[in-house]
């Protein structure tokens, strides 16, 4: 493919978003973006007379952007608006074309019409311009110093304007250009404008929030409504020139009557412009979404809506004999509405609109001087005509002479001619007749004796067509019934097959849900017992923590009287409070790993948040122990008391954990039934697939018995309607003797031959066959789904009981490398000890360790706790391993390594 030519739409540089060819395929019409329609000839003879393309507009030149003022004319039918795109359009609603077009340099932002239909009022961003409409042009009349004038309107009598001047009012003369009046009273931006119908008063509303009835001779406020809340964006007056009705951001609809709000209706959505009919009959709003309603006038608070624009309503007008409404938007489209008012149409006259236009001299004259050129050139062209015709004429009286004299001399040779043709033509008549006439006897008598002849073996043929039709019609019977009873066994096992089927899964719906109840139920239980744990052990852990503190309080100040006393004990004391500093980096390095094991915790199970409970009291406990080894070794009797209470503390906790145990343990048998419901439900699933390849099986022999009874009896109705075909073609030359006789063999030759086998499927068939299959195969993919939805329920409680032995484990390991380290250090606090005594008393501190049980011995009391506690995770470890092994959860990499002797010395 090549590119022939290039076309370009000059001024137009915007994508073009659509394009067709004309049902002829002549023309082609081109939409661009900027709402513009054009035409160009498509024809290849256009193409080639000329190498440019003329684009003609396929209606007229439309606004481009935003159309922000639209007014109507009162004594013409026509409506002016004005755009962002820089334009002034006046159009015609009558002929619906548009009559002038007039671009600028900046853009208007409202427009006004005379009611004479000679002026315009145009506001731009500089200045506000009063403009002459001309028969062919737009020109400037006279300008005013208003800026950003978004709002205008000529009086009804046309005798003065009103413009908005920021949140002033100024009103103007006319025909004089001067300035009447100056009305202020609004806060903000005046953005509507509305004269009464005998021009004697003004109704403005503004972004203030205030609706104002101004009298225009005297130039002052007569009425108001002020809504702070609300900013009003139009606002109307009714004939009896008491009513305003205004609208706003705050989606109310109101009618205002000497300061009063009468009636108060809520539009559901903002309204942008309002303006009532001539007959006071009808109330028109336009909407933020771009609709149109239709209200009642007086407002009952009924209308009807009509969609009009895609952005929101920017100005509505009626024209002046009520039967046109007109609607402008920010798409840029103007919209003319057909009113239709029974009640107001009764009284309705015909408008009679005026014809004349506006011309200025200088146009005037020139148009004249034209006119007159015009004339003489017409009057030279006339005689150089005529002179022209004469010399024709003559030319073509002697063309014609000539002509005639040819005419008569060909006449007269085609006369002979045809009379020569005529003789010959009667005599062959006379003799084609005569052989006619012999042919038709001869014809006559063979025609007599084939009659005879082929009559007979009609005969004989019919009688043979009639056997074969009773046997095909017994036939035909036979098979309705064998066809019947076969849908009936089909209907029937699919029939009990759903049935089945629907009774097995309200089955399983039902003991799924009963158990996802009772699930729901022991979590509920679970957690209103674990939050009533962690109460009771706060509280103990804070009693237990203010008895401490006093206690070693009373050490404290104990210590204080002996170190006067004994300046060995001062000695000791250095020493064990080096050791004692040793042991507190120790202790703050155990601290911050309690933090991260706490930290990690957090994430576990209930008898996880138990255990790390406990374990931080022992952590407590030991800092205890060793702060009074280091300080008061000698006071074996306080440590026992300690002790002692510590025992029963660790026998309290014990208890509190043991109803965990029995939770965890029952948890693990419902655990268990679930995973044997889910065994249960995967051999109903094998059972359900298995029965479903049973039934496809029997379905698809049915479907080919069926398909083979089909096909018999479709090629049955075919050789049935072929003999038809062919007899009814043998039929036809009866008259014929050799046709008929050549016709008799081949329909002998393709009936009499072997029957041909045809692979017709019936529709009806296959089409239930689809039903069937299709209805099967979304059972299996349902089945499939709930399988599914078990494996990952299965998968994830599998994932949680490994993640929950991970930190089992975890928890274990810490908790020996602790003993090995307690261990270690009472072993060097015992050595050191006995290092520091004299020989003297070696014997005595003998003693005294059979009679009173020293340091170490609690802290053997601690580790055989701690190793009662580790064997005891040990033994729930290995219930959890069992349980995921007997669910098919591959066990952890990780091992406990096996407890030292040590530890139990």
């Amino acid at each position: 493919m090549c590119i022939r030519d290039r076309f370009k739409l000059e001024g137009n540089h915007v994508p073009i978003l659509s394009m067709t060819v004309s049902p002829s395929e002549e023309n082609l019409a081109i939409s661009l973006q900027n709402h513009q329609v054009f035409n160009v000839p498509f024809s290849t003879t256009e193409f080639a007379k000329s190498e440019e393309t003329s684009f003609e507009f396929l209606f007229q030149p439309f606004h481009s952007r935003e159309i922000t003022g639209l007014d109507v004319c009162v004594r013409k039918p026509l409506v002016v608006t004005c755009s962002t795109d820089k334009s002034i359009r006046i159009w015609s609603y009558l002929d619906k074309s548009l009559e002038q077009l007039k671009e600028f340099h900046e853009e208007a932002m409202s427009v006004a019409f005379h009611p004479s239909g000679f002026f315009i009022l145009v506001g731009f961003q500089d200045k506000l311009r009063l403009m002459n409409v001309l028969m062919d042009d737009i020109r400037m009349c006279r300008e005013m110093s208003i800026k950003n004038c978004r709002e205008c309107r000529f009086s009804n009598g046309g005798q003065y304007f009103a413009a908005a001047h920021g949140n002033a009012i100024q009103i103007y003369n006319t025909y004089s250009g001067d300035l009447m009046l100056n009305l202020r009273g609004h806060n903000a931006k005046v953005r509507s404008l509305a004269f009464s119908n005998n021009d004697t008063k003004l109704v403005s509303s503004g972004m203030d929030g205030g609706v104002y009835e101004w009298v225009v001779h005297e130039g002052k406020r007569n009425e108001g409504h002020v809504v702070k809340t609300c900013n009003y964006s139009s606002a109307i007056m009714a004939a009896d020139e008491r009513t305003m009705i205004c609208c706003g951001s705050d989606k109310m609809l109101r009618a205002i009557v000497d300061s009063e709000v009468t009636v108060n209706r809520d539009a559901g959505l903002c309204l942008t412009q309002l303006v009532l009919s001539h007959s006071q009959r009808l109330l028109f709003a336009g909407c933020d979404t771009g609709a149109v309603r239709a209200y009642r006038f007086p407002i009952t608070g009924e209308f009807h809506e009509y969609p009009a624009h895609i952005g929101r309503v920017t100005r509505m007008r009626v024209s002046i004999d009520d039967s046109y409404l007109f609607v402008t938007g920010e798409d840029g489209a103007l919209m003319m509405f057909d009113i239709r008012d029974k009640d107001s149409r009764r009284d309705k006259k015909e408008p009679t609109f005026s014809e004349e236009i506006l011309v200025s001299k200088a146009d005037l004259e020139e148009k004249n001087q034209t006119v007159t050129e015009l004339e003489g050139r017409v009057r030279d062209l006339v005689s150089q005509n005529d002179y022209q015709l004469k010399i024709l004429e003559k030319g073509h009286e002697d063309q014609m002479k000539d002509l005639n004299a040819k005419f008569q001399a060909e006449l007269e040779r085609e006369h002979n001619k045809f009379e020569f043709l005529q003789t010959e033509k009667n005599e062959m008549e006379m003799d084609f007749e005569e052989k006619l006439r012999h042919q038709e006897e001869r014809h006559t008598a063979a025609m007599q004796e084939l009659e005879q002849t082929y009559t007979q073996k009609i005969m004989q043929e019919l009688e043979k067509y009639q056997s074969l039709a009773q046997e095909k019609e017994l036939e035909a019977e036979q098979f309705e019934e064998q066809h019947q009873l076969l849908v009936e066994q089909h209907d029937r096992l699919v029939s009990e097959l759903q049935e089945e089927f629907e009774f097995k899964i309200a089955d399983q719906d039902a003991v799924i849900e009963q158990m996802s109840s009772e699930a729901e139920e022991q979590e509920r239980v679970l957690e209103e017992t674990r939050r009533m744990i962690e109460e009771d052990c706060d509280l103990e852990i804070e009693q237990v923590r203010k008895t401490y503190e006093a206690r070693l309080q009373v050490e404290k100040e104990n210590l204080l009287k002996l170190k006067g006393d004994n300046g060995l004990i001062k000695k000791k004391n250095a020493g064990l409070q080096k050791k004692w500093d040793d042991q507190d980096s120790i202790l703050k390095a155990e601290q911050e790993k309690n933090a991260e094991a706490t930290q990690k915790l957090k994430m576990a199970d209930r008898d996880i948040t138990g255990l790390k409970k406990e374990i931080k009291e022992r952590d407590e406990t030991i800092g205890d122990k060793e702060k009074r080894i280091y300080d008061l070794k000698k006071k074996n009797q306080e440590l026992e008391k300690f002790k002692f209470v510590l025992d029963y503390k660790i026998k309290e906790l014990r208890k509190q954990i043991e109803p965990k145990d029995l939770e965890i343990n029952g948890m693990k048998e419902t655990i268990k039934e679930m995973d044997a419901e889910l065994e249960r439900y995967n051999k109903t699933n094998q059972a359900f697939e298995l029965d479903n390849q049973s039934l496809q099986l029997k379905l698809e022999a049915m479907h080919k018995e069926l398909l083979k009874q089909r096909a018999t009896y479709s090629d049955s109705e075919a050789l049935n309607r072929r003999f038809r075909t062919d007899l009814e073609e043998t039929v036809q030359y009866i008259q014929d003797h050799k046709m008929l006789k050549a016709s008799v063999k081949l329909l002998y030759q393709r009936h009499c031959g072997d029957p041909v086998e045809s692979a017709h499927i019936d529709e009806d068939v296959q089409k239930e066959y689809n039903r069937q299959r299709e209805y099967l195969e979304k059972s299996v993919e349902n089945l499939k789904r709930k399988l599914a939805k078990d494996t990952d329920l299965h998968r994830y409680e599998a994932t949680r009981f490994m993640q929950e032995n991970a930190s089992l484990i975890k928890e274990i390991n810490d908790l020996r490398r602790e003993i090995k380290m307690l261990k270690a250090q009472a072993n060097r606090g015992q050595d050191r000890a006995a290092g520091a005594l004299p020989p003297s008393k070696s014997r005595a501190g003998t003693a005294s360790t059979i009679g009173a049980p020293p340091d170490t011995r609690e802290l053997d009391r601690e580790i055989a706790m701690q190793r009662e506690e580790i064997q005891r995770l040990r033994e729930r470890l290995a219930e959890l391993e069992a349980l995921t092994a007997v669910k098919g959860r591959p066990l952890s990499r990780e091992k406990l390594p096996p407890l030292d002797d040590s530890v139990h010395a």
